[in-house]
């Protein structure tokens, strides 16, 4: 006799939600708010950095109901719409069956916390309520299946406060759901203006009302900052689902501005390098026997690549839109399953601890599947990621501090570059300019310029001749017209050389030129004066520092004490500039500044 195996199809989502449902029902479950008004009160605490990341989680609810359009409106009382009082996330998903609404609508409430199969987003239930209390006192659930009609519910926490949820045993009870109540008009005009088709047959939405905590008050502020923060939050599920706000669909953005398409990606002619790409096969402390992956993407980015003006660098009104995505991820880019959920500002490694400014100018991003997040603890909220010792010590196998090293000196690189880079010739520097133009208010030297610096000016001069003559194979006639036809176009010059072990910078007359040469080999150069975060500005800020100095030992020229006291002096200075520059680094960027007017857009 043949006896053949029943093989049951696997149940949709809708199908274990209605399971769940009928299961909490039958055990005659008794929907309470745990212990009471405080609890509620105390879970608007619970952390959010802005009104887009309590969003985040009814998107997540959306998206792992399989929606194809998720919408977010905006509702307004009066005839203005710059400050809106009421918000409404809308999706097409499978609904909520019957009984799912109280369960949704409370803290725990998921069909999904034992699921083995952990292809979604969410596993504790938190997410909706959570978001919800935080950003409002006031928000209701309306929900429809394919074929059914609408139910809502209502939590209000005035309500609440007010004892009307509270029954004769001090219990705070979930309110019922309500059959048949339509979601109000402004909304349903949203849903015939914007989703597909005109209506909702089946989908869910989400209401906030009194919103008292919400970041950007005005319909602008909103716009101006979530378009964009969504736009990165849920950049690889954006060309599955469509996201719009207010109307507006959002644009996939990659804060590695890698992917051709995505918003920024051709702001302008320059673009990100990528660096290659890693993988790190981990074995899951749930599954031994199974290997999951760790996906790793790197990039680099131009010295100018967030300038609009390119001949500037990004500061005082000229960075691009780049900038602000750029200063937001500087850390570790942590994603989920695609979507992304932190970036960690701090690493075990020596000298990484702590990201700083100039970290913008590289990327770093990790991509970890489900399976790993007893490896990831990943907070309620979704946003904030406590990475395992063995992760890091996995990231550190993989290569990946050696990368960021890496990346850290070809950003060095290429501001030193920058900053030696010569200028128009025929253009004096900022600082020189400064300089020529201030000559006129320096108080005058008792018994004018000694004969010893004018010695030592001419002594100087000829030697230059004579080198650039040689250098160039050119007459020394030739060469002297020229060098005196530049000193009167430019009695102050600066100039770059190497010379290890001697000062950070020094002053010379070259006839009727004060010439100031900084030297590239000293950490003054290294680590202050060419660095990612010394814009044109503060550089322009210590030539002229230097050539004031310069001027004065350039005055005690014929006088032997002054002389030696610059001399001895200066070679001090150098070397506990040195030391307490190298010292800086462990210190020096924990009190980091944002270095751009444009960093934040103002809450509005």
């Amino acid at each position: 006799m043949t006896i053949e195996a029943k093989i049951e199809a696997p149940k949709s989502d809708l199908d274990k939600q209605k399971a769940y449902a009928e299961s909490l029902s039958a055990k005659g479950f008794k929907y309470t708010f745990a212990v009471g008004t405080a609890f509620v009160e105390s879970m608007r605490n619970t952390h959010y950095k802005h009104t887009g990341t309590a969003l985040d989680e009814l998107i997540d609810n959306s998206i792992e109901a399989g929606a194809t359009q998720v919408c977010i409106a905006l509702g307004y009382s009066g005839k203005s719409t710059a400050t809106p009082d009421a918000l409404a996330v809308i999706d097409d998903g499978h609904g909520m069956p019957k009984g799912m609404l109280q369960p949704a609508a409370a803290w725990g409430g998921t069909h999904r916390h034992n699921e083995e199969n952990r292809s979604g987003f969410g596993r504790f239930g938190f997410g909706l309520p959570s978001a919800s209390v935080n950003q409002a006192r006031r928000y209701s659930i309306f929900s429809i299946t394919e074929g059914g009609n609408w139910r809502s519910l209502t939590v209000d926490l005035d309500d609440i406060a007010a004892g009307k949820y509270t029954d004769n045993t001090d219990t705070v009870r979930m309110p019922d759901e309500v059959e048949g109540t339509e979601p109000p008009k402004w909304v349903m005009e949203h849903i015939s203006e914007h989703m597909p088709g005109g209506k909702l047959t089946h989908g869910t939405i989400v209401l906030w009302e009194k919103m008292d905590r919400i970041k950007w008050k005005t319909t602008k502020g909103m716009r101006d900052n979530l378009l964009q923060h969504f736009g990165v939050m849920f950049r690889n599920y954006l060309q599955q689902v469509g996201l719009k706000f207010d109307g507006t669909s959002i644009e996939p953005l990659d804060p590695l501005f890698l992917t051709p398409g995505f918003r920024y990606f051709d702001e302008d002619e320059d673009r990100a390098k990528a660096l290659e790409p890693a993988e790190i096969e981990v074995k899951s402390k749930r599954n031994p026997d199974k290997k999951v992956k760790i996906a790793i993407r790197y990039a680099l980015f131009p010295h100018r690549f967030f300038s609009r003006d390119k001949d500037k660098d990004a500061q005082h009104g000229n960075s691009n839109n780049r900038f602000k995505v750029a200063n937001d991820h500087r850390g570790v880019i942590v994603c989920r399953m695609g979507r992304q959920i932190d970036v960690v500002e701090r690493t075990p490694w020596r000298g990484l601890e702590k990201f700083r400014n100039d970290d913008r100018y590289w990327a770093l991003e990790i991509d970890f599947p489900a399976e790993l997040d007893e490896e990831f603890t990943i907070a309620n909220s979704k946003q904030g990621v406590v990475m395992s010792d063995r992760i890091w010590d996995l990231l550190q196998d993989a290569g990946v501090e050696r990368v960021i090293r890496t990346l850290r000196k070809e950003v060095s690189a290429m501001q030193k570059a920058d900053a030696s880079k010569p200028e128009d010739p025929e253009k004096d520097r900022a600082s020189e300019a400064s300089m020529k133009e201030s000559e006129k208010f320096r108080r005058k030297r008792a018994g004018g310029t000694s004969a010893e610096r004018e010695a030592k000016a001419r002594e100087q001069f000829e030697q230059y001749v004579k080198q650039k003559a040689k250098e160039q194979k050119r007459p020394e006639e030739t060469v002297r017209n020229e060098a005196q036809e530049e000193e009167a176009k430019h009695p102050y010059k600066v100039e770059f050389a190497s010379h290890p072990n001697a000062p950070f910078y020094r002053v010379i007359q070259r006839g009727a030129m004060k010439v100031l040469e900084i030297n590239m080999s000293h950490r003054f150069y290294t680590d202050l004066y060419a660095s990612a975060a010394a814009n044109r500005f503060l550089r322009a800020g210590l030539e002229v520092m230097l050539f004031s100095v310069g001027e004065a030992e350039l005055d005690a020229l014929g006088n032997q004490d002054k002389s030696n006291f610059y001399h001895v002096e200066k070679i001090a200075w150098s070397e506990r500039l040195e030391v307490a520059l190298d010292v800086l680094h462990r210190f020096g960027h924990d009190e980091d500044v944002v270095d751009s007017e444009d960093d934040n857009i103002a809450a509005e």
